[in-house]
């Protein structure tokens, strides 16, 4: 279940990010909400990553965050003609240029899965 390493991650960098402000002398209260996004080829099942989330971060600053999510849709460079943009799935067989039909291409992007940011609520006695 790569789902839990990629919550793992996600929590761990949260927690970090907590500690900074409190270096700061800041007073973080709650992790409220994350922005991600995430390629649509990366085959997270979003449902079991947030299921994982909680319940590593129940007793942290974490606990109840809400997940915004961008999925980034994968992009193709025909190795032919040199086209680049969207994926066009053709048939059941394959996934195509549009503009010439070759199947010679490489994938770009879709495969992300970056944190855009967090909003953290922060005491109001600062």
């Amino acid at each position: 279940m790569h789902e839990l390493s990629y919550a793992t991650s996600i929590l761990n960098s949260l927690l970090e990010a907590v500690e900074n402000q409190k270096e700061l002398g800041r007073k973080p209260l709650k992790v409220s909400e994350i922005n991600l996004e995430v390629g649509e080829l990366t085959l997270i099942q979003m449902e079991q990553l947030k299921f994982a989330f909680e319940v590593i971060a129940e007793d942290t600053i974490c606990n109840g965050m809400k997940f915004n999510i961008e999925y980034i849709k994968p992009q193709v460079q025909c190795k032919d003609c040199g086209y680049e943009g969207d994926v066009v799935p053709k048939d059941e067989i394959g996934v195509y240029c549009p503009k010439c039909n070759s199947m010679h291409l490489k994938i770009k992007g879709g495969k992300e899965f970056n944190i855009k940011n967090a909003i953290l609520e922060f005491d109001d006695e600062e």
